[in-house]
């Protein structure tokens, strides 16, 4: 995963990428400043795109968040020198197109928000990615060739292991966990997903609970400790 911080030249860039800090399982790299004279524009390639903007935004800024459209998250940075940086920030948003967040990178103020929502971007990539991997993998097993290979490797653990990363926490009201820190936990895991599995949700939500059952069960045989 790569994220792409993005902006004119001025406004921040490189700033921010040290305010926002690593991010997990994400490379975050800096562009090329928009709109310098006699240069093009950078490409704009990555899965997110964090357009750095100063207010009042830009006709750059406002190509810029075109091309990033759902993949874009806008910083309205400098947020220190604004009378009103949520009124503000809810005003560059309207003309962008995109969420934007206002933050500033030498008083932290709005950092951790930005980190949120950058995690939750991240999350939502992430579950798409291996969401549609699980659909190519199954839609291998029609292929006469091919489908003891697929059946064999969509049940072992790698598979399930995307299966469960294809599941967004919001999916069926089912909450985000982080990996068991013994056996006994995911023991405990599996019997409430076992018994959240008729508990009351939609399709997609039960089958969710399914997997997220399978996955505790196979953690707990293996005895895993993480």
């Amino acid at each position: 995963m790569r994220i792409e911080v993005t902006g004119r030249a001025g406004v921040g860039r490189s700033a921010v990428i040290t305010a926002l800090g690593p991010m997990q399982a994400a490379e975050v790299v800096e562009t090329p400043a928009w709109d310098v004279p006699g240069a093009e524009d950078p490409d704009l390639t990555a899965e997110l795109i964090v357009l750095v903007v100063c207010d009042p935004p830009r006709r750059a800024d406002v190509a810029a968040a075109g091309i990033a459209g759902d993949r874009g998250l806008a910083v309205l940075h400098k947020a220190d020198t604004l009378a009103d940086s949520a009124v503000a920030a809810e005003r560059a948003a309207a003309v962008l197109g995109v969420p934007c967040l206002p933050v500033d990178s030498r008083s932290q103020f709005g950092v951790a928000d930005l980190r949120i929502a950058v995690t939750e971007r991240l999350e939502a990539c992430l579950a798409a990615r291996a969401a549609a991997l699980s659909a190519e993998l199954r839609a291998l097993i029609g292929t006469a060739s091919l489908r003891d290979a697929v059946e064999e490797y969509l049940a072992g653990d790698e598979a399930l292991t995307v299966a469960v990363a294809a599941i967004l926490p919001q999916e069926g009201e089912l909450p985000a966990e982080p990996p068991p820190d013994d056996p006994a936990l995911a023991l405990r895991r599996a019997r409430t997903w076992r018994g959240r599995m008729n508990g009351g949700f939609d399709a997609r939500g039960t089958r969710a609970a399914l997997t997220l059952h399978r996955s505790a069960v196979r953690q707990w045989a293996r005895g895993e400790v993480r």
